[in-house]
C-alpha cells in the first residue's frame, strides 16, 4: 500500500470543489481517475464489481510525495516572551499516568531546546526535572492509574533545585511525599530561547515527541521559589491552566496573571474526571471543577493536516450519487469515496439514499480481526487476514475506531474523517460480513445502491453529516428515504429529523440491522469528528469509567439510544436483539403478510420462505438483527410480515436484554433472537418498512437481483413512491 489519501469532505454539491490529500512511499508518480461507484463487492457469486470511469480530467500524473501523520495529542502555548521574565521557578501539577513500564521518556511539560526546563517520567518510570543541562530525579518509581501531586523548583539565588511527589490517596491513609533536593548552579538562564511551551509532549528539532499517556490536572507555574504548603494555596500564579474551562473546545485556558492561553492538538479526551472528582457528580456541566483534567494519548489523531495535492470542481450537471477518486500506479491503488449531494433547487428525484457515514467513522481503520480475540468466536470460523489488516497493524498512526482501545487500555471517544480510512473503499473485504462476500458498512451498502442502479431508479445521496448540518430541511421533499445496511451511530439532530420526516408523510425503508443504536455527538465546530461514550448496556469493546458518560463535545449523555429514551423501536418499529457473524437464516412469512393492507408488498411472491440464500452468510437474516418489542416503543399498528428462525448459537442475546445471564440465551434456544420484517403506517399517510437485518441487502444482490428478497424490496419501493393512501 504505497498510496494513501483522503478528501476534505465526505459530500459536496455541484459547482463546489473537493480537495484530495495524498501521501506516497516507494513511488515517484501516480495517476488519479474519477469514478462512479455502483457495486463494490468483488465476490464472484454476486452481481460483479462495477465502477464507471468518468471523462473528467483530474490533472495527473502527479508527483508522489510522503506526508507524515502527526499522531499523538498534546497541548501547546505558542512562544510568549513573558517566559523570559522567569528568574526563579516553581511548578506543580497533578498527574495520573496510564502507560508505564515501557522504558521510554514521557513528557509532562516542556519549554526547552538548548536550554529551558522540562518535567517528565524518565525511562525508569521515575519523575525527573531538567533545567538546562542539569537534572534531578526521584528514587522511587511511580505506578499506573494513581494520582500524584508533583512539584519542581529552582532557586537562582542559592542554586538549589528541588523535586517532590505526593501520592494522592482518597482513603484515610497518610499521604507519602518523596523528595529530592540538591545544589546545582546559581543564576542559571533557563529562559533564553524562543521555543513553545508543551504539555504532554516536547519538541525535538521540530518533531513532536515523547508523548505522555494519562491525565494531567491543575498545572501551575510560579515565578519564584515557593514553599510546598504555599503552592497549594497561592492565589497569584505566573500561569495556571484550568482544564475545567472550555471543555467543549480545543482551548487551554490560563487563569493566571499572564493569560497564557493555548490549544490542544489531536483531540485528547476531555470531560474526564480529575483528581478531586467524587461519585456525587456524574455530569461535568453541573460542576466542571471536578473535571479539571485532560487525558492525553500517544495514539490520538484528529487531523493528519496534509497539504492538498489536487482538487476537483464538481460539474454543474453531475448527478447526485456515490463517487470516488482512484489513486493508482502500475501496482498500487487507493480509493477515496465521496458523495455528490443535490442542490435544493435541482432536486428532482423522489428517492434518497442516506449514506451512514457516522457509522463508517465509528468503524474506521478498526483492528477487529487481529486485536479482538473473540472475533473468530463470534464469526464461528478462522478469520482471513489481508494486506489491509497487516498494513493497519504495522501503521498505528492511521488512528483508531470505536472498536479499538488506546495503548493504555482506555476507550476511544473520538473518530475523525481527516485521515486515510483503509476500510472505506470499494473492494474492501471485512471480518464481520458473514460467510460469502464478507462485506461491511460501505461495501455492504453498495449492494443497495447497485440494486437501485440495476432497476433503473434515479436517486439522490446525502451523508449523515449533511443530515446533522441541515436536519429535516435536506430530506423533507423526498417521497422515500432508504437507509444503509447498518446505520448504527446517530445524533439527536439526525434522529429528530428522520422522525419528523416520517410523521410528515414520508416513507422510510430501513434496509439494515442494528440501526439507531448508539448516541453520538458531533464536534461543535464541524462534522469532521464524532464522539461516542459507551456507557450503560450495549455490545461494546469498553465501557466508560464512572463520571465520564457525558460527551465533551456537546455535554450530552452518550451510550445507547435505548438508555436515552429513544429506542430504535420508536423510529423503525424494531430494535437490536442479537448478533452473529457465521451464517445467516431465512425469514418465514406470518399470517399478517397475507393481510390486504400489505398485499402490495408480496405481489408476485408465492414463497413462504424468504431469503434462504444470500451473499452475506447465505441468508437474508443475519450478522446483526432487530425485532419488535412493544415495551420499547414498537407501535401498536405494526404488522410483523415475516420472522427469521434457526439462528446458530453464535448468535447471543444483547447485554441490555439479557439482564440475568443464564443458559438458553443462544440462537437455537432464545425466542427473542430473530429478525422481524415489519410494516406500519405513520401520520399523514407516511409509512415504515423495516427488515431488521444487515444481511438483507446481500440477499437483494443474489442471483443478479432476481430473487424474492429483491422482489419484496422493489414492491415496497414502488408502493411507497405512489401517492395512494395505505389501507
Amino acid at each position: 500500500m504505497n498510496i494513501l489519501g483522503y478528501a476534505d469532505k465526505f459530500s459536496v454539491m455541484q459547482n463546489e470543489s473537493v480537495e484530495f490529500k495524498v501521501s506516497c512511499q516507494n513511488i515517484k508518480k501516480y495517476n488519479a481517475a474519477l469514478l462512479k461507484i455502483v457495486q463494490g463487492d468483488i465476490n464472484d457469486k454476486g452481481p460483479g464489481y462495477k465502477e464507471i470511469k468518468l471523462k473528467d480530467n483530474l490533472g495527473g500524473p502527479f508527483n508522489a510525495r510522503y506526508q507524515k501523520i502527526p499522531i499523538g495529542s498534546y497541548g501547546i502555548i505558542r512562544n510568549k516572551k513573558i517566559f523570559h521574565k522567569l528568574k526563579n521557578l516553581s511548578l506543580s501539577v497533578f498527574i495520573f499516568p496510564t502507560l508505564l513500564k515501557r522504558g521510554r521518556k514521557q513528557v509532562i511539560l516542556s519549554r526547552k531546546n538548548n536550554n529551558g526546563f522540562e518535567l517528565f517520567i524518565n525511562n525508569e518510570d521515575k519523575i525527573q526535572f531538567n533545567i538546562n543541562d542539569y537534572n534531578i530525579k526521584l528514587k522511587k518509581k511511580i505506578f499506573e492509574k494513581n494520582w500524584y501531586f508533583i512539584t519542581a523548583k529552582y532557586n537562582s539565588k542559592n542554586g538549589s533545585v528541588y523535586i517532590s511527589e505526593e501520592l494522592v490517596f482518597k482513603q484515610n491513609e497518610n499521604n507519602v511525599i518523596n523528595v529530592n533536593k540538591k545544589i546545582i548552579k546559581k543564576n542559571i538562564d533557563f529562559t533564553n530561547n524562543d521555543c513553545n511551551f508543551f504539555i504532554a509532549a516536547n519538541s525535538n528539532n521540530g518533531q513532536i515527541k515523547n508523548f505522555y499517556n494519562g491525565k494531567i490536572d491543575s498545572l501551575k507555574i510560579y515565578d519564584k521559589e515557593t514553599k510546598l504548603d504555599l503552592i497549594k494555596k497561592a492565589s497569584k500564579t505566573f500561569a495556571e491552566w484550568d482544564f475545567s474551562k472550555f471543555i467543549s473546545s480545543d482551548k487551554i485556558f490560563d487563569k493566571g496573571i499572564n493569560k497564557l492561553h493555548g490549544k490542544l492538538i489531536n483531540h485528547p479526551a476531555r470531560a474526564v474526571t480529575g483528581y478531586n472528582w467524587n461519585e456525587k457528580n456524574q455530569d461535568w456541566k453541573i460542576n466542571s471543577t471536578n473535571y479539571s483534567s485532560i487525558h492525553f494519548h500517544e495514539d490520538d489523531l484528529s487531523d493528519c493536516n496534509w497539504n492538498t495535492d489536487f482538487k476537483f470542481k464538481i460539474p454543474s450537471k453531475m448527478k447526485s450519487g456515490i463517487y470516488a477518486v482512484k489513486l493508482f500506479n502500475r501496482n498500487d491503488e487507493f480509493y477515496i469515496p465521496f458523495c455528490v449531494k443535490p442542490k435544493k433547487k435541482s432536486r428532482k428525484n423522489k428517492i434518497l439514499f442516506l449514506m451512514p457515514t457516522a457509522s463508517y467513522l465509528a468503524y474506521a481503520n478498526n483492528r477487529i480481526g487481529i486485536d479482538v480475540p473473540e472475533t473468530e468466536l463470534v464469526c464461528g470460523r478462522l478469520i482471513e487476514m489481508n494486506k489491509q489488516d497487516i498494513y493497519l497493524q504495522e501503521h498505528p498512526e492511521l488512528g483508531l475506531s470505536f472498536y479499538d482501545l488506546h495503548k493504555d487500555g482506555s476507550p476511544v471517544f473520538y473518530s475523525s474523517k481527516k485521515r486515510p480510512i483503509i476500510n472505506f473503499q470499494p473492494k474492501s473485504v471485512g471480518k464481520l460480513g458473514g460467510i460469502g462476500s464478507n462485506v461491511w458498512q460501505f461495501n455492504a451498502d453498495t449492494h443497495i445502491t447497485g440494486w437501485l442502479d440495476n432497476f433503473g431508479y434515479d436517486f439522490d445521496v446525502i451523508t449523515d453529516s449533511d443530515l446533522q448540518t441541515e436536519g429535516l430541511e435536506i430530506i423533507r421533499d423526498y417521497s422515500v428515504i432508504i437507509t444503509g445496511t447498518h446505520p448504527e451511530y446517530y445524533s439527536l439532530k439526525m434522529i429528530e429529523a428522520v422522525e419528523k420526516y416520517k410523521n410528515k408523510g414520508g416513507r422510510l425503508m430501513y434496509l439494515g440491522g442494528n440501526g439507531f443504536y448508539w448516541r453520538i455527538s458531533y464536534d461543535n465546530k464541524s462534522t469532521d469528528i464524532i464522539e461516542c461514550r459507551k456507557s450503560e448496556g450495549g455490545i461494546r469493546t469498553f465501557e466508560t469509567k464512572p463520571g465520564e458518560s457525558y460527551t465533551s463535545t456537546t455535554g450530552e449523555y452518550s451510550g445507547l439510544w435505548r438508555r436515552n429514551g429513544i429506542p430504535p423501536n420508536k423510529l423503525t418499529g424494531i430494535g437490536m436483539v442479537s448478533q452473529g457473524f457465521d451464517v445467516s437464516s431465512p425469514y418465514y412469512r406470518t399470517n399478517a403478510s397475507y393481510n390486504e393492507k400489505v398485499k402490495f408488498i408480496f405481489n408476485g411472491v408465492k414463497e413462504k420462505i424468504i431469503g434462504n440464500f444470500g451473499l452475506s452468510g447465505g441468508g437474508a437474516s443475519g450478522l446483526e438483527i432487530d425485532s419488535v418489542n412493544k415495551d420499547l416503543g414498537s407501535p401498536d399498528n405494526i404488522l410483523i410480515l415475516a420472522s427469521s428462525k434457526k439462528h446458530t448459537d453464535v448468535y447471543m442475546m444483547t447485554p441490555e436484554d439479557m439482564l440475568d445471564p443464564a443458559p438458553g440465551m443462544g440462537g437455537t434456544e432464545a425466542e427473542i433472537i430473530k429478525s422481524d420484517m415489519v410494516f406500519f403506517k405513520t401520520l399523514n399517510n407516511g409509512a415504515v418498512f423495516s427488515v431488521g437485518s444487515i444481511a438483507w441487502a446481500g440477499s437483494m444482490a443474489w442471483n443478479n437481483y432476481k430473487n424474492n428478497v429483491s422482489k419484496i424490496t422493489k414492491n415496497v419501493l414502488d408502493g411507497f413512491l405512489k401517492k395512494t393512501k395505505f389501507k
